[in-house]
């Protein structure tokens, strides 16, 4: 019974002691924000609700270092959405209907700075939906997160005598916790200093302030930098412990691309003294192709191929698992006789850790052969089938999930020849045109993730032609002179975007539509549309020497990584084309 009355008098005790902490809690909100989702002039956007924020797109909130704040996110429509603070790790659960509510609280951290939140779902944050929670110990009137994160805050941030506290640079992932000054009271600070008698600039605004501190750093007086270290435990002398090489590598490409002095000598990071991470060479030399077949009969044609999963190089300083055909993207060009019978013999690598097939386009049967070669690592399966339709054709592996195995680099293309071959050019090109969704940024150093929410939603990273960004300019471009004709044998792995295939500079005198070589080809055509998953053979004779630039002329991907060069050399032909080079043409 004593031991029962005791356990009743801890229990009261308890419950006390939770009632008085839920309460202490409860009273240690001193504010909540309330946000809604939006689509304004076709961008997603947080919408304030309440209070200060009511009508401000994507507002930048305000705390003081301790306090416990209260976030709600009411689902305005257009799918699903949360609200995250990655550097505190909280966010709301997800709603997905349209009224739904959620809310998070969180103690503000003992720092000043800014702290980031955005939508996490899907690609919602790189649509339009982030904003700024500032932390300081003055309030600061709300503003839009482009306006709080503009470039003469941005740019401040790493002036001379920068130090302190924990800040985010906007459009570098990754980059929480770079040191940088309390910017909260920047407009205060400037035009403190400007009524000061030690300022000997020409501002009169604190706007102007701000502006010139970019241009000469000796005018910049950085604010005080707060006594504590900032949690984690941030400072200058140990920045390089404390951030990744990458994300080091990251802030000091930011920095290296500001304009002459926005930064002093002694505030720059140093980046890491490490190689660039390399990766093995799966770039596919367009030259990489059998020649025209002699005039035969119809004979057996034994392909070989074999699935390799390799670390490839993807950019400069950027790799990527690639699944291949034969260790390159795209897989080798293979070239056949109509009449002829292909034996196919298909490997999967020991080293593999999925298991891999072969789909051709050019095959008649069930899965054009991926049917017969759903091959484990280490095995090998084969199949024969006859080749009853001329035409380029695209193979690809066909192993569920189907359009992962194709983002991740198989595929590649067959012709299969009408009997008296195709008419006879100078040189003949083999590009194909991919795309690779990664969780990480295009332009991210390091390894890449590969993303299935990113490829289910159709939204690449980059888009390359031969696998790499870089593989037809700096690696492995096409070569050729003036007065040859040239042919390209070009296909589209993707799996999801057509291309608006265009060599600038250069118009093709003939296409054969859709890889169609038993129809008449189309004559003078500048772009022509290539489905993924389809092909085209277009073919020009050379007049001008210079670099012409391969592209899809869906221009925008240029920007991740969609381009190659034709370099053509010769003498110069000035009743075609006579002008004088104009420095930055891109060309």
């Amino acid at each position: 019974m004593k031991k029962f009355v005791t356990f009743i008098g801890v229990a009261i005790v308890l419950a006390v002691f939770i009632a008085a902490c839920a309460s202490a809690n409860f009273q240690n909100i001193s504010k909540e924000y309330v946000l809604t989702t939006e689509l304004r002039d076709g961008n997603l956007i947080f919408l304030g609700v309440n209070d200060e924020i009511n009508g401000v797109s994507n507002p930048t909130l305000s705390a003081k270092p301790g306090e416990t704040i209260t976030v709600t996110l009411i689902n305005g429509g257009e799918g699903k959405h949360d609200i995250t603070f990655p550097e505190v790790q909280a966010h709301t659960e997800i709603v997905s209907e349209k009224g739904q509510e959620t809310s998070v609280t969180f103690t503000v951290p003992n720092v000043h700075g800014e702290m980031e939140y955005y939508d996490s779902v899907s690609n919602h944050a790189k649509l339009g939906m982030r904003g700024i929670l500032v932390v300081s110990l003055t309030e600061q009137s709300p503003v839009s997160s482009a306006q709080s994160s503009g470039d003469p805050q941005v740019l401040a941030a790493f002036q001379k005598g920068a130090c302190g506290s924990c800040h985010t640079i906007a459009g570098i992932p990754n980059a929480a916790g770079v040191i940088a000054p309390d910017l909260s009271d920047i407009n205060m600070a400037a035009e403190e200093h400007i009524k000061s008698g030690s300022y000997t600039g020409k501002a009169t605004t604190a706007e102007e302030y701000i502006h010139e501190s970019i241009l000469d750093p000796n005018l910049f007086i950085a604010p005080s930098c707060p006594t504590g270290a900032c949690s984690p435990n941030v400072m200058p002398a140990t920045l390089s412990t404390t951030l990744s090489t990458d994300e080091i590598n990251n802030i000091v490409q930011y920095l290296n691309g500001l304009p002459a002095g926005a930064y002093s000598d002694n505030a720059i990071i140093t980046a890491a003294t490490q190689a660039p991470t390399t990766g093995t060479d799966i770039v596919r030399d367009p030259t990489d192709l059998p020649a025209p077949l002699e005039v035969r009969e119809p004979t057996t044609v034994i392909i070989n191929l074999e699935a390799v999963e390799v670390e490839g190089q993807l950019a400069d300083g950027t790799t990527y698992t690639y699944w291949t055909f034969n260790n390159a993207v795209p897989g080798p060009f293979f070239r056949v006789r109509i009449g002829d019978r292909i034996e196919v013999h298909m490997k999967n690598n020991t080293s593999s850790v999925m298991n891999h097939s072969v789909d051709f386009h050019a095959v008649t049967g069930p899965g054009g052969g991926a049917v017969m070669t759903q091959t484990k690592p280490g095995e090998e399966s084969t199949f024969t089938a006859k080749a009853i339709n001329v035409g380029l054709f695209v193979y690809h592996c066909a192993t569920p999930m189907v359009a992962q195995h194709i983002a991740n680099g198989m595929y590649g293309l067959i012709l299969v020849e009408p009997e008296g071959g195709l008419p006879t050019v100078d040189r003949e090109f083999y590009v194909m045109q991919g795309e690779v969704y990664s969780t990480e940024d295009f332009g991210t150093q390091g390894h890449l993730n590969a993303s299935t929410e990113a490829l289910l939603d159709e939204n690449p990273e980059y888009l390359v032609f031969n696998g790499a960004v870089g593989a037809l300019t700096t690696q492995k471009p096409l070569k050729a002179n003036v007065g040859e004709t040239v042919r390209i044998f070009f296909g589209v792995g993707g799996p999801n975007f057509t291309s608006s295939f265009h060599v600038i500079g250069e118009i093709f005198d003939r296409v054969y539509n859709l890889a169609s070589l038993t129809s008449a080809p189309l004559t003078d055509v500048q772009t022509t549309l290539v489905p993924p998953g389809g092909a085209t053979v277009v073919e020009f004779k050379l007049e001008v020497p210079g670099n012409y630039i391969l592209v899809d002329h869906a221009l925008a991907r240029l920007q991740r990584g969609l381009a190659g060069y034709l370099v053509v050399e010769g003498p110069v032909n000035l009743e075609i084309f006579n002008g004088t080079p104009m420095p930055d043409s891109g060309h």
